[in-house]
């Protein structure tokens, strides 16, 4: 299990100024696990628009979104952070979201799937 991340240091260093993608995906997770999936959204939101290139970002973006179940969000973040990730030769983060972008596209396809 992992630790409980302490939001308040997380945005004290935000106001300061002290903005990176680093800090807005720590305070994406730390709401995560608060429950606040929207805010977390924009936050790394804020982290892509300041990196593009960030993998990591576009994955928990991907999670969210599912589990908002915005599955077309995540479809697009998971590709997104697929591509990313091959750019950066990050090889297990690219294993792991084109096992994440096959499932949201079976719950898509699912979805649309009458009975």
């Amino acid at each position: 299990m992992s630790a409980t991340l302490n939001l308040e240091p997380l945005l004290k260093m935000l106001d300061s100024g002290r903005d990176s993608p680093l800090l807005r995906m720590s305070i994406a997770l730390a709401l995560q696990q608060q429950g606040d999936l929207n805010l977390a959204r924009q936050h790394l939101q804020a982290a892509l628009d300041a990196d593009p290139q960030y993998a990591a970002a576009w994955r928990l973006l991907g999670l969210l979104a599912m589990e908002q179940q915005d599955h077309p969000a995540a479809e697009q973040a998971f590709s997104t952070g697929l591509e990313a990730a091959a750019r950066r030769g990050d090889k297990q983060l690219e294993k792991e979201l084109t096992v994440r972008l096959k499932r949201v596209r079976k719950a898509i396809a699912d979805a649309a799937t009458p009975f």
